[in-house]
């Protein structure tokens, strides 16, 4: 309830702020301002498009890892002000102060979800699930541009966000762009070994699977039917398993909201295993992964590109996709094995299936417009071919 409180009044401050600074400051037409609450660091799609645009903007970025973190009042008042009079403010994510601002005129509010493809739904897709999710952030309707990765899933993201399609357009998603560049890759996996030594010389399995809950307040997961331990006796020790929870879940871990995987000591005969989420992006993780286990997480787009096996542990297919919902039948997100429970899952993992003859429709339905230039496209998109 005190949290409660505390953001209705922290919307309602905004909404004043807002207002009345709208009367003094004009629009910078050559300020960005970089939005994101679910990082540590700037990273993903915002990182590719920071880096690659020209320096002549005045580019602001403001990103915590949990958006129930406080601020100091000076980071908050500056934050909101950037809010107000940027010319360009872009998102990767959920950000609910956008309900309160006033979109100007010639004001460019742009989502480069973080999420690849189209999955599990979201936003006002949740409207008709079985989660019945009605109190949807009224911003999402205040997008002027949304990035997707496929022509295919522009009604989805239409949809989610309540935004004529035509706002929808599938250029890409710029974080996939290093996938194409035996460079980029190769100084990413220099960066997971210098960070993570022990990976070095071993399979990798990456575990990556989105919470469960109806909210990201509510996030959990069902670490008992994963088993880690189990997985780590049956694979042995030329294995590595290393684990990227989903940031909500990971954060309601360190708060102590959800439990933690309770492991036992190492044996030397099992694969070790190390939590990596306090790692920055994922897609990093993705170039040193022989293997990743995950579910209904949108990690299977980006990891798609790199052409390597991927295991669906889906314990709960049925209940979540009563629940949650799917915008496309399952079948169709599949190009790896599927386990339903421990055993299963070892063996699909130590299979190491690439089942090449799905691979091909999911990258049309879902993938089609990363091909390696999408930071690119976004920014002469959304900059109006300014960026000279």
């Amino acid at each position: 309830m005190k949290r409660r409180i505390f953001k209705i009044l922290n919307l309602a401050l905004f909404f004043i702020y807002n207002r009345i600074m709208l009367l003094f400051l004009r629009l910078d037409r050559e300020k960005v301002l970089f939005l994101s609450e679910s990082h540590f660091n700037l990273d993903g799609n915002l990182k590719a498009v920071f880096d690659s645009l020209d320096s002549k903007y005045e580019k602001n970025v403001y990103v915590k890892h949990d958006r129930r973190q406080r601020d100091k009042l000076s980071r908050k008042l500056r934050m909101w002000r950037d809010l107000t009079d940027s010319k360009y403010i872009i998102l990767d994510d959920f950000f609910s102060l956008t309900s309160a601002m006033k979109l100007r005129k010639g004001q460019e509010l742009v989502q480069l979800w973080h999420g690849c493809g189209a999955f599990k739904k979201f936003g006002f897709s949740r409207m008709n699930t079985g989660d019945n999710i009605q109190n949807i952030n009224k911003g999402y309707r205040k997008y002027t541009k949304v990035a997707v990765t496929s022509e295919t899933v522009r009604p989805c993201f239409a949809e989610a966000f309540d935004v004529p399609e035509k706002c929808v357009k599938a250029v890409g998603s710029p974080r996939t762009d290093m996938f194409f560049d035996r460079n980029e890759t190769a100084e990413a996996r220099e960066r997971v070994y210098k960070a993570f030594p022990d990976l070095r010389d071993k399979k990798v399995v990456l575990v990556a699977p989105t919470y469960r809950g109806r909210k990201v307040e509510d996030a959990h997961y069902d670490f008992e039917q994963l088993g880690l331990d189990f997985l780590a006796g049956c694979l042995g020790n030329k294995y590595h398993i290393i684990t990227k929870w989903h940031p909500a879940l990971y954060s309601n871990m360190m708060r102590g909201i959800c439990e933690s995987p309770v492991l036992s000591g190492h044996d030397e005969k099992n694969a070790k295993i190390t939590d990596v989420s306090a790692y920055g992006d994922i897609n990093d993780l993705l170039t040193v992964a022989d293997v990743l286990v995950t579910d209904f997480s949108s990690v299977i787009f980006d990891y798609f590109l790199l052409d390597k096996p991927v295991v669906y542990f889906i314990y709960d297919r049925e209940n979540y996709q009563e629940n949650r919902g799917l915008y496309f039948d399952f079948k169709d997100y599949l190009y790896g094995e599927v386990a339903f429970d421990r055993k299963s899952l070892a063996a699909a993992i130590k299979a190491e299936k690439t089942c090449k003859s799905s691979r091909h429709a999911f990258k049309e339905k879902f993938m089609k417009s990363c091909d390696g230039r999408s930071t690119e496209r976004v920014i002469e998109w959304v900059f109006g071919g300014d960026n000279e």
